[in-house]
């Protein structure tokens, strides 16, 4: 294997695949980074056996061949050289990394025991724009934890609606539940699939890195999902059970609403819950329509207390309720809008979270019940 390339498109091709390579004692091969050259291409691949994620550099190819190294070396190691070209070649027991000033070599492992990525069968493909996926995914992700009690809400659920051109996401710990919807761009028929939590936080991750606008293929097969990412591909088994119907406990009849500022809103938010009571992190809203007052107040033995008072505008019945504020402030701080609505039942029901003019994203709250 001989290889040139720059520095710069080397150390953006490990910063995407070497995230994923953790220490691995049972298999220590899975700590390693394989890289391979093909015609014109350098790729790197990692993989923990539930992900895969591939990545092509472009650059001189004089010869052919693969080599495994450590991940974390190599990555730490590529990140402090200077941005000029290096000459990378593979001796008969290292990996050798040549710059103007510098000459390295890594010692790895032949490829023979690296997993294989499994290659995907296209039997149904979805295309959306990076930047909608990527705001999607920053809305619903905090609204899931990995539960091996229930694994199906340990995953997203991608809900591919053709007709409407829409993917909807949808995410929950029963806690709390967000659902967020963005434009798809193309798709044949509607499809619903679970993507592991953690598949999802490194495709996140991925799209971050990206600067430039893009279009995402997502293929789909029985148990796998590859989702294309101009010259990257991440690839994931499925979660195989059936999601939760969240929308029946959607609240449909409203006793009590709440406009006010999204801003002053989550101010007050805070500075209350610095005085919450720690492992339940509890806020109290009361709301009383009738004399247009909305106060938010919590209390602690060992903090002490705190009451403020949002302006709102009221409406719908005297009504109080509870609710973890950390809970209510990740759903407040997905609304981009200025204005954003609460709507309550009663103590004992969720409550829902909206904006005043983006019906795209709505948050569940569960309320705490005393």
């Amino acid at each position: 294997m001989n290889f040139e390339c720059l520095q710069e498109n080397l150390n953006k091709g490990l910063l995407i695949v070497g995230h994923l390579v953790g220490r691995n004692i049972t298999l220590p091969i899975l700590s390693n980074i394989l890289l391979r050259t093909k015609e014109g291409v350098l790729e790197l691949i990692s993989t923990n056996l539930e992900i895969g994620i591939k990545t092509k550099i472009r650059g001189k190819v004089e010869k052919k061949g693969s080599y495994t190294v450590p991940a974390q070396l190599l990555v730490n190691y590529i990140n402090l050289l200077p941005n000029e070209i290096l000459k990378i070649e593979k001796t008969e027991s290292a990996l050798q990394i040549k710059g103007k000033k510098y000459e390295t070599k890594i010692k790895g492992t032949e490829t023979e025991e690296f997993p294989l990525i499994p290659e995907i069968k296209e039997e149904e493909k979805f295309q959306i724009k990076n930047e909608n996926l990527k705001e999607g995914l920053k809305k619903v992700l905090p609204s899931v934890k990995e539960n091996e009690i229930r694994p199906e809400i340990s995953g997203v659920l991608f809900d591919f609606q053709i007709k409407e051109k829409e993917l909807i996401l949808v995410g929950t710990d029963s806690y709390r539940l967000t659902e967020k919807k963005v434009i798809l761009k193309e798709g044949k028929k509607d499809k619903k699939i679970i993507v592991p939590l953690k598949t999802l936080q490194e495709l996140l991750r991925i799209l971050e890195l990206e600067q430039e606008e893009r279009i995402i293929e997502i293929n789909i097969s029985e148990s796998q999902i590859l989702f294309k990412i101009n010259e990257t591909e991440l690839i994931s088994r499925l979660i195989n059970g059936q999601y939760p119907d969240y929308k029946k406990i959607i609240p449909q009849e409203i006793k009590t609403k709440v406009i006010t500022s999204r801003d002053d809103f989550v101010k007050i938010v805070k500075s209350v819950g610095l005085f919450s009571q720690t492992e339940i992190n509890d806020i109290y809203l009361k709301i009383n329509p009738q004399e247009n007052k909305l106060v938010i107040s919590s209390i602690s033995d060992k903090k002490g207390e705190s009451t403020s008072q949002l302006e709102a505008d009221l409406s719908g019945e005297e009504n109080d309720i509870v609710f973890n504020w950390r809970y209510l402030l990740d759903g407040l701080n997905n609304i981009d809008s200025s204005e954003v609505v609460l709507e309550v039942i009663n103590k004992d029901n969720p409550a829902l979270l909206k904006s005043l003019d983006d019906k795209s994203y709505l948050y569940l709250i569960m309320p705490i019940k005393e």
